[in-house]
């Protein structure tokens, strides 16, 4: 039997390390590889083996009846009951077949008419509702909340939004890294969390976390909030992420802390959770709506007592929020606050009632109770997403041929859509055959989305595992199906719900792809739901800050560089024009010998020539006399003369910088990308630090609370090196802040050191260490402090680029061959600003040889003496050859 089926299980404890005991994971082992055959063992009966017959899944529906609303282990019912809205009148006719729970409201077979739909267009969002103020339901993807954060438009009801209905059920995914090992290739985009990954998270936190202390509320950025909780047996941290691709809700785990930047106390939002919060004791953790992706934590003073605040966790794609509520269910705090002008269905503010987010469309996977209202309801919705899509692209291909803006289009549908006559109620049986008409002779559409219009809960990547278990392609025709397959896919369906229903979770993934899942069908598995989800986003968290900040720190030394350089042409140009200092100087001359011949009021005089004997002629300003032109030249031939000594330094200095800037953009540019190297971020703080120093840019908001924390450092380590040097307690041998220098130089000269780590590291062929900087700040450690006597240094010629260093090992035991040299000057080639070139001339020297003037800019230093020219290709470098690679994999993630 598969290691995640559904068979009698015993709970398994946590598995050593796991924070808190108690806590409650699956067992799961590893398999070789996600087969069908493994997927469908995921996904067996838990009643024994699966229904041969058409009549056996109806049975084992029936069965399993309202078991996922009455077990109450994952969510509970507070607010309102599950049901909610249909697709369209079609599928709730189609539904209506099947007899429905006694707590879920019965579906009329009555048929969507068509009602005037009324737009209303606010802050740039356009909202649809019908005639009479609900919204128009039939048109709105299942996943996202209608109500939008501030800084999302709120999803329009507009038939446009049927197309996307498929992908936007779980939220969008991104581009972005996947878990795995730093500098590995990365799946091009990410898995969201959809219902079921919730409710394992909220199942693995209840498990083993309530009841937990409150020690610290953490905002370590703008989209997270870390709770530190503390057990009788231990303690961790619990995360809360309303990122719009990586919102999740996940441990952290043992010895894993969120990242304390100094930002951490600058978020109001993180200083009202922890004023409410901290302290307290976390008593509850549910789903408070069926189907719905909202995580409710409970806290309050002690246990067996009502809660007294609550916090709502609402994980839908881009419209992901967390609010905080007190006893009476009135928002205390959000982080996004949604108000009457960003949506006309549900706001979200400070001092109203929190109100769960509304369920526009499907119906509750429970509601479909036989293996024949399961086939017409997906079939109905199949058509109704296909016949959604056939209308948005020929609405696109009639706007593109008709021109006008998109504004314009869009006021014209309104305005087309609110004239319209409004229609007679019809009767159920007329409303049925209005529908069947209108479905008629539409392409039947895929199963995939099918599944997702037609129920709650439901993204494309469950019906992808749904499918695969089945043995069932997603992308199918829902009429293309056998009376076999409609009965296996029922009864995978069946088995999700009695999988949540039980809280029977097995977190997996499958490296290869990308893919994670909370049911145990792919081949690798997690320790627990929340390290899988870590795992998972996390690298993508990284990639985002990394990239932002790469690309604001190359905004700032784009402007600070053109700054420079027109600086520089300013001064040429002054030069330049210095250059007529005597040419003006012998036209106040000529002026002055000639006074006797110029009358009054002249605007000209014609002279001779002192050189040739031949007519030259004087402009002159007939305003001034002659004195006063002649001294107004000499004066400015005096000032062009004193230009050239003044002028001279400044072009200098200009042309310096520019060089400078220079060296930081090609530093920039090999840091722009992640590559899932933490030294990389590090590289880019430096940056940051050094632009920051230079005054080219304004300290970032942080930068108080960061030099408040390098001031208590810095007083620490002095305090410690007082000690040392009085060989008090502590003291180490040789003492001091010389004694580290001296124990910092041995460690760079044996290969390793803090220094040396963090630049780029390469092997060459014949096993030799090749190191080259990240930045300025590593270049000059490189140049200065790590490198030996021995060592070879190679730099681009006449070109920005990173120093290079290729370390020998000491009393010259062991020399390089041919192709080491070449190996190192191909990556000093390849990390400079003639990447792109075919062919690159490159300095070798040696160590010795090299030393950093007084008062350089970072990264600036003087060869004294050059070994030899050597002619390096970029292209054939190992940095060049990685990043092919790594494009191969992101493009072979892409196809997948």
């Amino acid at each position: 039997m598969h290691p995640a089926s559904l068979g009698p299980r015993a709970p398994a404890t946590a598995p050593s390390g796991n924070a808190g005991a108690g806590a409650r994971w699956p067992a799961s082992t590893a398999s070789t590889s996600a087969t069908p055959a493994s997927i469908r063992r995921a996904f067996a009966g838990r009643s024994g083996p699966h229904p041969a017959t058409p009549a056996a899944a109806s049975a084992r529906g029936a069965e399993l009846g309202s078991l996922a609303h009455t077990s109450g282990l994952w969510f509970c019912h507070r607010n309102r009951s599950p049901a909610d809205q249909l697709t369209a009148g079609a599928l709730s006719s189609a539904a209506s077949t099947s007899p429905a729970p006694t707590h879920i409201r019965p579906f009329t077979a009555r048929a969507a008419a068509p009602t005037p739909l009324r737009t209303s267009t606010h802050a740039n969002n356009t909202i649809t509702t019908r005639a009479g103020g609900r919204a128009a339901a039939s048109v709105a993807s299942p996943g996202p909340s209608a109500a939008a954060p501030a800084a999302a438009p709120t999803p329009s009801t507009a038939p446009a939004a049927a197309a996307a209905a498929a992908p936007s059920a779980a939220g969008p995914s991104a581009a972005g890294p996947a878990s795995g090992p730093a500098g590995t290739s990365a799946p091009a985009r990410l898995q969201p969390v959809d219902f079921s990954t919730l409710a394992a998270s909220v199942a693995e936190l209840r498990g083993g976390w309530v009841p937990a202390k409150v020690e610290q509320v953490l905002m370590p950025d703008k989209t997270s909030l870390a709770l530190r909780l503390r057990t009788p047996t231990g303690g961790g941290w619990l995360r809360l992420c309303w990122h719009p691709v990586a919102g999740r809700l996940a441990l952290l785990g043992p010895g894993q802390e969120p990242e304390r930047g100094a930002a951490a106390e600058l978020y109001s939002f993180g200083e009202q959770v922890r004023d409410a919060l901290a302290g307290r004791l976390l008593l509850c953790a549910c789903m408070p709506a069926a189907w719905e992706r909202v995580a409710e934590l409970g806290f309050g003073g002690r246990p067996g007592e009502p809660p007294s605040h609550r916090l709502y966790c609402e994980v839908m794609a881009r419209y992901s929020n967390i609010i905080l509520t007190n006893a009476e269910g009135v928002v205390v705090a959000a982080a996004y606050q949604v108000g009457g002008m960003m949506s006309s269905l549900r706001q979200v503010q400070t001092g109203r009632p929190y109100a769960l987010p509304p369920q526009l469309t499907g119906v509750p996977p429970t509601a479909v109770n036989s293996l024949d209202a399961f086939r017409d309801t997906l079939t109905r919705a199949a058509q109704l997403a296909a016949a959604a899509a056939a209308a948005v692209a020929a609405e696109r291909a009639a706007a593109a041929a008709a021109g006008g803006s998109k504004q314009q289009r869009r006021a014209a549908a309104a305005a087309a859509a609110a004239a319209a006559p409004p229609a007679a109620a019809a009767d159920d049986a007329a409303a049925s055959t209005s529908t069947a008409s209108a479905t008629a002779g539409v392409t039947a559409g895929r199963l995939v989305d099918g599944f997702v219009r037609a129920f709650h809960g439901v993204s494309p990547a469950l019906v992808e595992e749904l499918c695969a278990a089945a043995g069932v392609d997603q992308r199918s025709n829902p009429g293309a199906l056998d009376e076999r397959q409609w009965a296996e896919l029922y009864d995978r369906w069946l088995t999700w719900q009695q999988r949540l229903a039980a809280g029977d979770f097995a977190a997996c993934s499958d490296p290869a792809t990308g893919r994670f899942s909370v049911f145990g069908s792919l081949p690798v598995p997690a320790a627990s739901v929340s390290a899988l989800l870590e795992a998972h986003f996390g690298p993508a968290a990284a990639a985002e800050a990394h990239e932002a900040l790469a690309g604001r720190l190359g905004g700032v030394v784009a402007g600070a560089l053109k700054k420079a350089r027109g600086k520089a042409r300013a001064f040429q140009q002054q030069l330049a024009d210095a250059g007529r200092a005597a040419e003006v100087s012998r036209t106040a001359e000529m002026i002055t010998a000639n006074i006797y011949r110029i009358p009054p009021g002249a605007a000209s005089v014609e002279v001779e020539d002192w050189d040739t004997g031949a007519p030259l002629t004087l402009t002159l300003d007939p305003t001034q006399s002659p004195v006063q032109a002649a001294e107004a030249l000499y004066r400015k031939a005096r000032k062009l003369r004193r230009a050239v000594d003044a002028v001279q330094p400044l072009l200098a200095e200009a042309e310096a910088e520019a060089a400078y800037l220079e060296e930081v953009e090609v530093g920039l540019a090999a840091l722009r990308r992640w590559r899932g190297d933490s030294a990389d971020s590090v590289a880019l703080r430096e940056v940051q630090d050094e632009l920051v120093a230079g005054k080219y840019m304004k300290p970032p908001t942080d930068a108080a609370l960061a030099a408040k924390t390098a001031a208590k450092a810095a007083k620490a380590a002095g305090r410690a090196a007082t000690r040392a040097a009085k060989g008090g307690k502590g003291a180490k041998q040789g003492g001091g802040k010389q004694g580290a220098a001296a124990a910092l130089a041995a460690a760079a000269a044996g290969g390793g050191g803090e220094d040396a780590a963090a630049a780029r590291r390469f092997t060459s062929p014949g096993g030799f260490t090749v190191l080259v900087g990240r930045n300025n700040k590593q270049n000059d450690i490189l140049s200065t402090q790590v490198a030996a006597d021995e060592d070879l240094w190679f730099h681009v010629r006449g070109m920005p680029g990173s120093h290079t260093l290729l370390r020998l090992p000491p009393g010259g035991k062991r020399q390089p061959e041919d192709a080491d040299v070449q190996f190192a000057a191909d990556l000093a080639a390849f990390f400079s600003k003639a990447k792109d070139s075919l062919k690159v001339d490159v300095v070798l020297s040696k160590g010795a040889w090299v030393r950093k003037p007084r008062g350089a800019k970072p990264g600036a230093v003087m060869v004294a003496k050059e070994l030899r020219n050597v002619v390096a290709r970029p292209g054939d470098s190992a940095a060049a050859r990685a990043d092919a690679a790594a494009g191969a994999g992101a493009a072979a993630g892409s196809a997948r």
